[in-house]
């Protein structure tokens, strides 16, 4: 009788990585048969939480991508019952292989019940958040014009909002952060438009301690993950790195040439991040606190002992940073 052998899902895609499966796929294949379904929402039914608040899976027609841009928007207790009340707002930018309902699966904590806690215990004032689909984008302005991610954050995101659910106007009242990839993402759009937002706090952002993302090391770049890291940055930066789009993007370099006081900066890390191999993240994390130190502009960074990439981290940290992007918003 022929012996049958199981092999689990991660198995398979670690056969497929060292090509014992010969199966032709793409790296970004491969890369979405491991980050299965289980970190994205598939029902986008509307979600009611327990303290009032609600959630919202949505789209609009995007001119700066050429075509719908989708989003999660949270929304406080009061929003439907309020018409005329405006509130401020958090735009929360997600890391690669995750999407603008990640945050709201059972895998990452399903964060949304513990804002909507945090705003009924009277901890948080009543604010929006916003999630926006950025893809792997970096959340940049693509070199061929096509598709401008950076654009849709800074700009037409923010129109979008003040547009149709009452989002306050000025600085004040706007915040940004994100994970991973979207933490890099925040700390470049803030500091290219600190006119634009009060608050920024990155974890785990994605930040290379290089002038540019070909000067890792050779042990980093021999991981099965760095030519699709690259892959990821050729749209928005060139093939190979252009150095000028680089530098006009780091923000190990715009923290030394913007005007950042009044800005609030908070990122942070954590020693357990698988990343740290591949993009030496904790080096980057680390150049980016001397430059802000030296420059004498003030921030908060932490290191955290133990702790992993992503999501996990914003979980478990969620009550302090939320209190620090909403320290300009008024309850």
């Amino acid at each position: 009788m022929a012996q049958r052998t199981q092999i689990s899902r991660f198995g398979f895609v670690a056969l497929l990585a060292v090509g014992l499966i010969a199966i032709p796929l793409t790296m970004n294949q491969l890369l979405q048969a491991q980050f299965n379904d289980e970190r994205r929402r598939t029902d986008l039914a509307n979600l009611a939480l327990s303290g009032g608040s609600t959630v919202e899976f949505k789209s609009f027609d995007s001119k700066t991508l050429g075509a719908p841009e989708r989003y999660s928007v949270f929304l406080p207790p009061s929003f439907s019952k309020d018409p005329s009340r405006q509130y401020p707002v958090i735009y929360f930018l997600h890391g690669l292989n995750n999407d603008e309902t990640s945050w709201t699966v059972d895998r990452y904590g399903n964060i949304q019940n513990a804002l909507d806690q945090m705003i009924v215990s009277g901890r948080l004032p009543e604010l929006i958040m916003v999630h926006p689909r950025g893809d792997s984008s970096f959340y940049g302005n693509y070199i061929d014009g096509s598709k401008r991610y950076e654009d849709l954050i800074a700009q037409e995101l923010i129109s979008h909002m003040e547009m149709h659910y009452r989002a306050a106007k000025g600085r004040e009242n706007r915040a940004i952060a994100g994970t991973s990839m979207g933490g890099y993402g925040a700390l470049k759009i803030a500091m290219k438009y600190p006119d634009r937002y009060a608050a920024v706090v990155a974890q785990s952002p994605i930040l290379f301690p290089g002038s540019n993302p070909l000067e890792l090391s050779e042990e980093a770049k021999s991981s099965r993950f760095y030519s699709f890291f690259i892959n990821m940055l050729r749209p928005v930066f060139g093939d190979p790195v252009r150095q000028d789009l680089w530098d006009a993007n780091n923000p190990l370099v715009l923290a030394k040439n913007r005007k950042l006081d009044g800005l609030r900066i908070y990122f942070d890390y954590g020693t357990a991040d698988r990343y740290i191999q591949m993009t030496h993240l904790d080096e980057g994390n680390k150049a980016l606190d001397r430059i802000l130190t030296e420059a004498r502009i003030a921030h908060t960074f932490k290191i955290r002992q133990g702790e992993p990439h992503g999501w996990a981290l914003v979980a478990a940290h969620l009550d302090e940073t939320l209190l620090f992007l909403s320290g300009t918003f008024k309850k």
